[in-house]
């Protein structure tokens, strides 16, 4: 089952631009070959009230490290509004060796299912994270 949160891989170089701005950034798709999304695919499942991780996958530890979290908070005709903010730390997400490693692997953008939401306890994590 399908969720509100959202990994997307960036380029470590360009994080603090991310996190200044209040826009949706893809990152290079090219770079994950064995990927079945595409940026257009993306758009039209992603909606407003939706959270973003920026997530990398580290291959030594298998682990991926969420260094900013976004929620859209609205769209204009072409592009997401969103509003970025840093967990500090960062959270550290163990995916499990049956798909889970996998899938970080090989997409640089994917929509987390409703079973590794739970485990890493992303809907209070980001309520906490977002509170005012």
């Amino acid at each position: 089952m399908r969720t509100i949160f959202w990994r997307f891989a960036y380029d470590e170089t360009q994080l603090q631009s991310i996190l200044s701005e209040n826009k949706l950034v893809f990152p290079n798709l090219t770079e994950w070959p064995l990927s079945k999304n595409s940026e257009d695919k993306v758009l039209l499942d992603i909606k407003v009230g939706h959270y973003i991780l920026l997530a990398n996958f580290n291959l030594n530890t298998n682990t991926g490290a969420v260094r900013g979290v976004g929620k859209i908070i609205s769209k204009d005709d072409t592009e997401f509004v969103v509003e970025w903010r840093k967990p500090i730390p960062f959270w550290n997400l163990s995916p499990n060796v049956q798909g889970g490693i996998q899938q970080w692997r090989n997409e640089g953008v994917f929509c987390f299912d409703a079973t590794p939401v739970k485990h890493y306890k992303l809907a209070p994590l980001t309520e906490k994270l977002f509170k005012k």
